[in-house]
């Protein structure tokens, strides 16, 4: 489902990714840990397209999406610069594919927790303001919590926040879900919920890429773990392979720290 070649980003002539090559198949969960500043948010957001790479391809469903034109909007000169470029790619298309749920939620404060689930479907024209009602209270059910439609992110503990940023995420149907370290803002009561949640994606057969510094659910819910550092990808493997016998020198450092 998503291909990566070769890629490479660079922000302000520092390097962050050093040539990545991966493959993610359809239904995969695949799982990215490493220390901080290895480069693998940035990997993440690059997949979307929310950081342009430096350099190198990404694949998207056997299409090319990185180095094309992007446009973000439906006006007359965004409709004009289609025309002049039909190689483009309507960027919120592509982000309709790929679901992404943040560290710290990126919910609307002054919206309530339906119209924040609502917003992006109703103003890219996915479906009526009735559809996207009934498809938020849906999805409301599917993540515990049918009755704050109506409420407010400050009236939310930080789990319920996330669990609503992953409902808001799937409202666009997504093909793809990307994870930028979920849990790392929550207190350690609330990091269970929305891992129980993710581990439900999981199992309805989600394709994930999910970076995380939860090593458990690393263990029970990946296809494979990626370890990153220094912008490329160490080593990669199993569940059970990949802790049991790390091979590298660095991820078996890594893994003396955090197990």
């Amino acid at each position: 489902m998503i291909v990566v070649k070769n890629l490479t980003k660079d922000f302000k002539g520092t390097p962050v990714l050093k040539g990545i090559d991966e493959h993610i198949q359809k239904g995969e969960k695949v799982v990215i840990i490493g220390p901080s500043g290895s480069g693998k948010s940035t990997f993440l957001r690059c997949l979307n397209l929310m950081e342009t790479p430096t350099g190198g391809e990404i694949y998207f469903d056997g299409e090319k999406i990185s180095g094309l034109p992007y446009y973000e909007n439906h006006s007359f000169a965004f409709r004009r610069f289609r025309r002049q470029h039909p190689s483009a790619h309507d960027i919120n298309q592509l982000r309709m594919r790929m679901g992404m749920v943040f560290q710290h939620f990126n919910l609307f404060p002054h919206l309530t927790i339906q119209n924040n689930i609502t917003l992006a479907p109703v103003k890219l024209k996915l479906m009526s303001e009735e559809e996207a009602n009934l498809k938020a209270r849906e999805l409301l059910e599917r993540v515990g919590l049918p009755d704050k439609a109506d409420a407010y992110p400050s009236q939310l503990s930080g789990g319920q926040k996330q669990r609503v940023a992953i409902a808001r995420a799937l409202a666009m149907n997504p093909e793809v879900m990307l994870f930028d370290e979920p849990t790392s803002a929550l207190d350690p009561e609330m990091v269970g919920e929305v891992l129980q949640l993710m581990k439900q994606l999981a199992d309805d057969g989600m394709t994930m890429v999910v970076v995380t510094h939860e090593m458990g659910f690393a263990k029970e819910v990946a296809s494979r773990v990626l370890f990153m550092a220094d912008g490329v990808i160490v080593e990669q493997n199993t569940p059970d392979e990949f802790f049991a016998h790390p091979n590298s020198p660095r991820l078996q450092e890594f893994l003396s720290k955090v197990l």
